[in-house]
């Protein structure tokens, strides 16, 4: 079944009232809106993401590695709320607001895929083999140290969603956020 989702102004990301397929999105370089959840644990002074490698059948970059989970805002769903659906739908966690950091909002226009992206990182201790992976999105996951992330992204580029100059810009928000939570 296919999920519908708000388009939303270009210039500020609001919902204009209008609704589409997703399919329809994509084909048609319509904005809209989408989260990106990180998730991610402090090994002594180095900060580990947890990464997966994307299925086979996904629309978009199948088969390749990803450094963050998430997905798409359903129309009427608030960007809270597609957090929590995401990290439950994705790989089967209870939002523990306590352990969510906001991250920066941004516009990506990569057309036809035009979306204003709302970033958030998760601070998750547990073993990764506790997590459920049920939607079939998820071929395999594993936790990489942020420089083996960055140097592999540099060296297989093709194989990552992301580039290595905007995973660097996520990790040092990451550690922006932290450290600001330190001095609170």
């Amino acid at each position: 079944m296919q999920e519908y989702l708000d388009i939303v102004d270009e210039n500020n990301g609001a919902p204009i009232e209008e609704r589409r397929l997703r399919s329809e999105v994509h084909s048609q370089g319509l904005w809209h809106r989408v989260v990106h959840v990180y998730l991610f644990r402090r090994i002594e002074n180095d900060i580990e993401f947890l990464v997966h490698l994307r299925a086979k059948n996904k629309d978009l970059n199948p088969n390749k590695w990803d450094t963050r989970f998430g997905g798409h805002l359903k129309s009427g769903e608030s960007v809270e709320d597609a957090v929590r659906n995401e990290l439950k739908e994705e790989v089967g966690l209870e939002l523990d607001p306590l352990h969510l950091i906001r991250g920066e909002a941004g516009k990506s226009d990569s057309y036809p895929n035009r979306e204003f992206v709302y970033a958030h990182y998760y601070e998750f201790n547990g073993d990764a083999l506790s997590l459920a992976f049920n939607d079939g999105e998820v071929q395999k996951v594993e936790w990489m140290k942020s420089s083996d992330i960055i140097k592999s992204m540099s060296e297989n580029h093709d194989t990552w969603t992301g580039k290595r100059e905007g995973f660097i810009k996520t990790l040092e928000t990451l550690k922006s956020r932290l450290k600001a939570q330190e001095v609170a």
